[in-house]
């Protein structure tokens, strides 16, 4: 007895020191595996594996290694020789088979193959653990047809499909995909959602987007009923930007749900947001007048006053749809503020009522130039109080409209209001003060008092508040701060006067008086010929000239500023504003592709060229 413990005392240690070795050993080799040091993880693997042949991680280990160095035959020498010490394992038959195939041996592999899925035909996890290794080894074909089999020999024919649907996509076999997906569909409409995510990966292509949308039409035409099915063909439609049939289509899916018209307002805000404003407007119009819920009625009523907003635009009108009414068939900002008007009198003191006055003082302020009336809505924003969002955006407004009134001081009051996070807002007896005051507006309103400061002359008070404002590069708003940071320091050292004088002119503009403000930019780059700001100049004349429809000293200007400012950072933007105006305004898209072409060969690297390409294509009409 006292023989057998001292042995155990001298055993036990040395035990636990090889553990631990192995335990260092197995954790080295696994680093070398990961970071692609096959050998070095393979002499350990080998080492592990003598020690310890029955440990299946060490096997595998070492098999992976064989695998990544090509050496197959120890590999399959290796496999065959733990075949031996256990009875028939169909996932080392199967793994056998990917080795003899990387071997060139593709009859044998498929040999073996074949005998596991004979072993146990009816064993659906056999199916897989073959067809995974055939994928594993690029045989997306093999791999099919032995899912395939799986089906007939199961008697399941929906076994598989997300295997099946991955792989077709992956073949670009876009039919059978979406085909199998609808399968998903019908079993599990839960997974709407994941399976448009899916489809989304090919429908970005026009030949898999036609092949999705006739599968799924095919589908629906079989299961009318079947709403999920109904709701992946309107969301496929929507991604092909046919909001008509989409429409449609959500229609019949309303009436299927008995939604009461919930589908068809969900819809129309969707479309709305897509651009689709004329479908959005009939989709509202039919809201209205068809599902007058008391709850939704509103919001409905401001999106179809939104939609012939929007429509409003001289681009657009031939678009009405003829659900619209006769008074609106030919949608007007003036019509679209009676739209409104008539939501403020029905909802007063309400979330819609606040945003329809906001969209009141918008189309006064920038289509009429109706500045008071801008003002008087902007201020009913703000009495209102109901949504922040509105008040801090209303306030902006209102500080625009003085700089445009020449009203400075009374501009700087607005800003300065949203920059100490207290919007001038008379709120209703009862209504609590907003508990949050967004940053971005803080940073917003220090920007347009830095403006000021440039405006009046103050350079050293705008510089110390751009400052501020470019911590957080890469933003919209701190790129402008740099831009604007950068423009002040470069021409203020070299010459001050033409910056004043640049300044005052850039007000003109921002008021828009743009006729002064060409004049001005014009008698600057006389009197300052050789100022660094000449070109930020010759930029701005171009866009007051297209502003004012003077197409042809547009072009003149911008062609100087490409051809003959060899130093100035806009020449590859003249190039673009030039293939702008033949193709937008002088509707003459030979000469417009002509100009992004020229732009392409000399600015390959230019922010504009993806457009460029984009233009191009759409102008020949081989876009998709």
């Amino acid at each position: 007895m006292k023989k057998t413990l001292l042995l155990l005392t001298v055993l036990f240690p040395a035990t636990l020191i090889a553990q631990e070795q192995n335990t260092m050993r197995l954790r080295l080799a696994q680093s070398f595996e990961q970071g692609g040091d096959w050998e070095r993880a393979a002499a350990l693997y080998e080492t592990l594996y003598q020690s310890d042949p029955v440990n299946y991680v060490y096997f595998d280990g070492l098999r992976r290694c064989y695998i990544n160095l090509k050496q197959y035959d120890q590999a399959i020498a290796l496999i065959e020789e733990r075949m031996r010490l256990q009875s028939y394992d169909p996932t080392l038959m199967s793994s056998l088979a990917s080795i003899r195939y990387h071997k060139g041996e593709e009859a044998a592999a498929d040999s073996i193959w074949q005998s596991v899925l004979r072993r146990d035909p009816k064993n659906a996890s056999i199916y897989r653990l073959v067809a995974s290794n055939m994928i594993e080894v690029r045989l997306y074909d093999k791999a099919i047809t032995t899912y395939l089999k799986a089906r007939s020999e199961t008697g399941n024919q929906r076994l598989f499909a997300e295997d099946l649907a991955a792989l077709y996509g992956a073949l670009q076999q876009y039919d059978l995909a979406t085909k199998e997906y609808c399968n998903i569909l019908q079993v599990t409409p839960q997974q709407l959602s994941y399976i448009q995510s899916r489809i989304s990966s090919y429908t970005i292509r026009d030949e898999g987007i036609q092949a999705a949308l006739r599968v799924v039409r095919e589908e629906v035409r079989r299961a009318q009923e079947n709403t999920a099915l109904r709701t992946l063909l309107g969301w496929l439609y929507m991604e092909r930007k046919d909001f008509e049939s989409a429409y449609e289509e959500y229609r019949t899916l309303d009436r299927l749900t008995k939604m009461n018209g919930a589908e068809i307002f969900n819809f129309a805000n969707r479309a709305f947001h897509e651009g689709a404003y004329a479908v959005a407007a009939k989709a509202f119009r039919e809201v209205i007048d068809r599902y007058p819920v008391e709850g939704r009625l509103p919001f409905a009523r401001l999106g179809y006053a939104r939609a012939i907003e929007e429509l409003s635009e001289e681009s657009d009108t031939t678009k009405a749809p003829s659900a619209i009414p006769q008074t609106e068939t030919r949608p007007s900002y003036r019509g679209a503020i009676v739209l409104y008007e008539k939501v403020i009198a029905d909802y007063p003191n309400s979330e819609v009522a606040s945003q329809a006055h906001y969209r009141i003082g918008v189309i006064k302020r920038s289509r009429f130039g109706d500045l008071d009336g801008a003002l008087k809505s902007f201020e009913a924003v703000r009495v209102l109080a109901i949504n922040l969002h509105h008040v801090v955006e209303a306030t902006f407004g209102m500080g625009e409209i003085f700089i445009e009134q020449n009203n400075l001081a009374k501009a700087r009051q607005e800003f300065e209001s949203l920059f100490r996070q207290a919007p001038l807002i008379r709120r209703l007896p009862g209504q609590q003060a907003f508990a949050t005051f967004p940053d971005q507006a803080k940073e917003r309103a220090l920007f347009a008092l830095a403006e000021l400061e440039y405006f009046e002359g103050k350079t050293d008070s705008a510089l110390s508040k751009l400052e501020k404002l470019t911590a957080n590069i890469g933003t919209d708003l701190a790129n402008d701060a740099l831009q604007l940071q950068y423009f002040i320091q470069e021409n203020r050292s070299t010459v001050p006067a033409a910056l004043v004088e640049f300044s005052r002119a850039d007000l003109l503009m921002r008021q828009r008086k743009f006729s002064e403000a060409l004049k001005r930019f014009q008698e600057i780059v006389k009197m300052y010929p050789t100022a660094l700001l000449v070109d930020d100049a010759l930029l701005r004349i171009g866009e007051l000239q297209v502003n004012l429809r003077q197409y042809q000293d547009a072009l003149t200007t911008f062609r100087r500023l490409a051809d003959d400012m060899p130093l100035s950072i806009f020449r590859d933007r003249a190039h673009m504003r030039i293939g702008e105006i033949h193709e937008q305004h002088l509707k003459d898209p030979q000469r417009a592709i002509e100009a992004y072409e020229q732009l392409l060969v000399r600015y390959p690297n230019s922010l504009f060229a993806e457009e460029a390409r984009k233009r191009i294509r759409q102008l020949r009409g081989d876009a998709i």
